[in-house]
């Protein structure tokens, strides 16, 4: 790319072998600066790359060589030269690889720096704070660049897509009421209304639902979204999701669409996707993976041997069967040599999440070797061995435990202990493995209010609306919803479902969550009476961006998927936000601030 303009003829990645002996004119930040017996070499960088450039004060005049005397790391400079092409045999390094340089004639600054607290190409050695309080700095990495520009073309292959599938792209409101939606609203005060406030958008879900009620039938936004929640890798208070909404659709139209729409922006970005995406219950998922967001990049699944201790004389696991509880078992493949002191990680890894240690053995030619397994029957050995056959001498871990939600995901996290402590991944390590996890329970029971609450959100419709008239909790709690989640390569990247659109089952819906009446009508109400005039079947998802293409970047955090993120607090070192405001500002909205005591 060229990208001519007033200050510039090229930009610095365009400056090839084509342009030798050409005079081109280059504007940039100085990456290094080396003094060879009074030459100057500097690697100038821009958004497109970088070169080197020669400054001998033989080819410059006085003056100009005397401004390049003062040039200091990531000063911003023009300069002006000659493209020549590098001597054979010239030592090359990853930064100046290129055949050509630019011998400088003129050179002028733009910009002086104040010496940096560190070098971009070095960020990765300084501390997370440190890069958000100079995230100015941060953003001139060769990684968060290449983090920006491939969000900014997943957006645009996604935008594209969308207006080619007929969707039309829509903004639905950020100063809102308040909804709650499961985590707390950021709130604004209003100043015309006194003692009233604004909520940020947790998702536009209940407006997006009202455009369907308003016959746009196909609908996207790249929203912006609000949640004052607890910091994590993979969250921020404000966050980018891709938000979509279709009419007359069931679950199988919603994913067939986002499939598509999937694959073909991440085809147009050449990612190597594997399709069609796998299909898999959530009941499945949680007994075969210990997780509702499977990674499915590699194969060590949990395997299931409860019915073959049903009758055990093994007290132990004979126990916690009798009680409704499970056994399960990871088997770690032979090719994974696990020495004694990866045994006893693994065991205190279990430890440390607050249940027993996991018994242990080996899968050998000759059959199952344990110290439990002394207390089996010679039916239970051959029965183990045979659901568990593999190859010879591989490692098999058990546990026993409950057959709830919580156990499950000790024993998933016990896989992905596994995982990262024998490093087994798929032979693709840029593969990305979607997966849909469908068929989520309806209901969640709240262990702290002793009452039932939603899986995902009040306005997915069950499977079997005739299950709302059932008082039993534990029957509520087995029905199943028309809900459904994108997950890539372990990580949830998008939620869905069907929505309700009859008001008489939204209301029974808002009855079984204990919510009264009156706060209902005073929170739902005009979602409720805009069901009465001839809602639609409809249904969506919502894709995180900053999750997405954290994946793709293989990135640890969404930090280096956002411009300018917030840190672990929710505040922003680089701005100081939040702050304080003046006193009139608070005056004006009718606000005093109380101590915290």
């Amino acid at each position: 790319m060229m990208l001519e303009t007033s200050y510039r003829s090229h930009t610095v990645g365009s400056i090839g072998l084509s342009l030798e002996g050409k005079s081109v004119t280059l504007c940039g930040w100085v990456e290094t600066i080396r003094d060879h017996g009074g030459v100057l070499f500097f690697h100038l960088r821009d958004a497109s790359g970088r070169l080197q450039v020669l400054l001998d004060p033989n080819s410059m005049s006085e003056d100009q060589f005397e401004i390049a005397q003062r040039v200091h790391i990531e000063y911003c400079v023009r300069i002006k030269g000659l493209v020549v092409q590098r001597p054979e045999g010239k030592d090359r390094t990853w930064i100046d690889s290129k055949d050509v340089e630019l011998e400088v004639n003129d050179i002028e600054i733009l910009g002086s720096s104040e010496p940096v607290p560190f070098r971009p190409q070095d960020h990765k050695q300084v501390g997370e704070e440190q890069r958000l309080n100079h995230r100015y700095l941060d953003l001139r990495s060769d990684e968060i660049q290449k983090s920006l520009r491939s969000r900014s073309a997943l957006m645009h292959a996604l935008r594209s897509t969308l207006k080619k599938r007929h969707f039309v792209e829509i903004e639905t409101p950020i100063l809102s009421k308040s909804t709650p939606e499961g985590a707390r609203d950021f709130l604004v005060p209003s100043r015309t209304h006194h003692g009233q406030f604004y909520a940020l958008p947790q998702s536009p879900q209940l407006f997006k639902q009202l455009l369907m009620i308003g016959g746009m039938d196909r609908y996207f936004q790249i929203a912006r979204c609000f949640r004052d929640e607890d910091q994590r890798t993979n969250r921020q208070p404000e966050f980018t999701q891709l938000d979509l909404e279709m009419s007359f659709v069931n679950e199988q139209d919603v994913m067939d669409e986002v499939e598509k729409l999937v694959l073909s922006a991440l085809w147009d970005l050449n990612c190597d996707v594997k399709s069609p995406f796998v299909r898999i219950s959530y009941e499945e998922a949680m007994n075969r993976y210990g997780s509702d967001s499977p990674d499915l990049t590699f194969e060590l699944p949990i395997q299931d041997l409860t019915s073959i201790f049903e009758d055990t004389e093994f007290k132990v696991f004979r126990r916690i069967v009798d009680q409704g509880g499970i056994v399960r078992a990871i088997v770690l493949p032979s090719k994974y040599k696990a020495t004694r002191s990866d045994i006893e990680w693994i065991r205190s890894e279990i430890a440390k999440l607050g249940v027993a240690e996991p018994a242990w053995g080996h899968l050998r030619s000759t059959g199952f070797e344990s110290t439990i397994a002394k207390f089996w029957s010679a039916s239970e050995v051959k029965a183990v061995a045979e659901k568990l056959a593999g190859s010879s001498d591989e490692l098999v871990f058990f546990m026993a435990g409950p057959s709830d939600r919580q156990f499950k995901e000790i024993i998933g996290k016990l896989r992905l202990a596994m995982r990262n402590r024998f490093q087994i991944s798929s032979q693709n390590s840029n593969l990305l493995a979607f997966a849909w996890v469908t068929d989520f329970p309806l209901f969640d029971w709240d262990t702290d209010s002793k009452k039932l609450t939603y899986m995902h959100h009040p306005f997915t419709s069950p499977r079997d609306p005739d299950i709302l008239s059932e008082e039993n909790k534990e029957n509520l709690l087995k029905a199943s919803s028309r809900a459904y989640d994108l997950v890539l390569n372990g990580q949830e990247l998008g939620s869905g479902s069907i929505r309700i659109h009859d008001p008489q089952i939204q209301k029974q819906v808002f009855s079984k969550l204990g919510i009264a009446e009156d706060y209902v009508q005073e929170n739902f109400g005009f979602l409720l009476k805009a069901l009465e005039y001839g809602a639609p079947p409809h249904g969506g998802i919502a894709l995180g961006m900053d999750r997405f293409v954290s994946v793709l970047m293989g990135l640890s955090s969404i930090r280096d998927t956002i411009a300018f993120p917030k840190n672990k607090n929710s505040a922003c070192p680089l701005t100081s936000a939040p702050s304080n405001v003046e006193f009139e500002q608070l005056r004006e909205c009718n606000i005093s601030i109380r101590d915290k005591s």
